[in-house]
């Protein structure tokens, strides 16, 4: 049958549609691919975005809410946030020194009358210079607080602090001086060499208190954003070192109500179990003291007997602590600690009419804790062992301890100590014959002499070189039984720029940047 030219019409007709729906086709898949293309392109980059973002923020948490004014400071979790926002005098290194910060330099010639020289480029967030009035008015600001902490102006020796402080002087009459805009002067009232140690003290924050409401900061962050339980920081462009500032932003968080820290960076002193905390040491002893009116605990001999006697076994002690043999923190010690000779107790106690008939008798006062109670048990234990010692067991509350201690009611007593600034004359002060906080009635002519020659000095090296006669002469007196030194926990995630022999509690966000590799 001859081909028909309608049906070859149609058939081409056909034939080019079904060309043209292809070429349709096939274009319109091309285009959902490419859309597609875009969007996963889009997704990557955003996440990749997210990403970067996201490593550029540290996240922090705290057990605390926020201060913004470094006056109603009550916490070592606000100095964290505190110190990211401001900053003073003087400030640490990542290993705990003290070091130059708003102050460039200062200088003294009889540790009384001190000279501190401002940076020119210190500057306040809104770009104005931070200037010595600041530093005046934020501490004249703290003198009339209701804070506790104000009394450090005292602790610090600032001449007419005390007087200042009980409202008998007026506040301008606290020594510190403006001499002009960059120098700041400070008298006190005695020799303090350790004053530039004391003034990286977190109360001691300046304020802008020009600014009124305005909330404006010298540190190297300021705050963007603050909610009930976090405040977002960025860097500070006006920080005078904002450049080398790894973090774009800090997030703190409020987490006493958080069961997990799992999504932060970084805390301090961290209340998790979890395994594989960062542990450092801490400005912190932990001792019994001895009662220097015991008619046998007065003596040496029978001190030095006792110590002898006082093995704790490692086990007893939880990775928070670290035992020691030395009043003084490890970072402190400029001697070796007192290395426990051979001794034979019941010559010692002898030598000292110690016999069974009339033995040796006190009571050990402790507090209450899980471990502080093992601690004891187990001293009790040990010394129980020789017939020459009778020890009478006092376990009580803490509040009930300190009462006792600051009263004198003890023959051996649970003690510590924990320092506000990193110096050896904030513990070896303690044992001066008129210190406050001498509780025990120690006294030790030579040791006076030697405190006091070295709150004299200008010179570091002869200063350590007096400390050194100190310690050897209370190792050689055994005036306490050293326990151990604290650790403070960390909870922190990938981050780098904490060294392990910091034993200051400070960690500023501005030394930290985060391990990439482990991302």
């Amino acid at each position: 049958m001859p081909f028909s030219l309608s049906f070859r019409f149609s058939y081409f007709s056909l034939l080019k549609s079904a060309v043209l729906f292809s070429i349709f086709l096939l274009f319109a898949c091309n285009e959902q691919q490419d859309k597609l293309k875009i969007e996963n392109t889009r997704e990557q980059s955003e996440q990749v975005q997210s990403q970067e973002i996201a490593k550029q923020q540290l996240n922090r948490g705290v057990y605390t809410n926020f201060v913004q004014d470094p006056i109603l400071l009550v916490n070592e979790g606000q100095a964290e946030f505190l110190r990211d926002i401001f900053e003073g005098l003087t400030s640490y290194d990542t290993q705990g020194n003290v070091i130059p910060a708003v102050a460039e330099s200062w200088q003294t010639e009889d540790n009384k009358n001190w000279t501190f020289v401002l940076r020119e480029d210190a500057k306040w967030s809104n770009g104005a210079n931070v200037t010595a009035q600041d530093f005046v008015q934020s501490w004249q600001n703290l003198a009339l607080s209701d804070n506790p902490a104000k009394i450090y102006l005292r602790f610090m020796n600032i001449s007419n602090a005390e007087s200042v402080l009980n409202k008998t002087l007026p506040v301008d009459k606290l020594a510190i001086f403006a001499l002009n805009e960059r120098l700041l002067h400070i008298q006190l009232d005695k020799p303090t060499p350790q004053l530039p140690a004391m003034l990286a003290h977190a109360i001691l924050l300046p304020k802008n208190l020009a600014s009124g409401n305005e909330l404006i900061m010298n540190g190297a962050y300021k705050v963007t954003e603050r909610q009930e339980k976090q405040i977002l920081l960025e860097k500070n462009p006006y920080y005078r070192e904002w450049e080398k500032v790894y973090f774009d932003q800090v997030m703190y968080k409020d987490i006493r109500q958080t069961q997990t820290e799992e999504p932060l960076d970084l805390v301090l002193n961290t209340k998790s179990r979890a395994e594989n905390l960062t542990y450092l040491p801490k400005l912190c002893v932990y001792f019994y003291e001895f009662n220097f009116s015991h008619p046998h605990l007065k003596k040496s001999a029978v001190r030095k007997a006792l110590i002898s006697m006082a093995t704790i076994p490692q086990n007893l002690f939880p990775e928070q602590i670290q035992p020691s043999h030395s009043f003084l923190p490890h970072s402190l010690q400029l001697e070796q600690e007192d290395v426990c000779e051979p001794t034979i107790v019941e010559k010692l106690l002898a030598e000292s009419r110690i016999t069974e008939k009339a033995p040796l008798k006190f009571t050990l006062t402790y507090d209450q804790s899980d471990v502080q109670e093992k601690i004891a048990k187990k001293l009790i234990q040990n010394w129980g062992q020789s017939d020459l010692i009778r020890v009478r067991a006092n376990p009580v509350s803490k509040e009930e301890l300190l009462k006792k201690q600051a009263m004198g009611d003890f023959d051996i007593i649970r003690s510590g100590w924990c320092a506000d600034y990193k110096e050896p004359s904030s513990f070896l002060l303690n044992f001066h014959s008129i210190s406050p906080d001498n509780k025990m009635g120690y006294q030790n002519p030579q040791v006076d002499q030697l405190l006091e020659k070295a709150l004299q000095s200008i010179d570091e090296k002869e200063r350590n070189s007096l400390y050194v006669e100190v310690i050897k002469l209370l190792q050689q007196d055994k005036v306490v039984l050293p326990i151990f030194q604290p650790l403070l926990p960390i909870w922190q995630k990938n981050i780098l720029g904490i060294e392990k022999n910091n034993d200051t509690g400070v960690i500023y966000s501005k030394d930290l940047y985060r391990n990439d590799k482990t991302e």
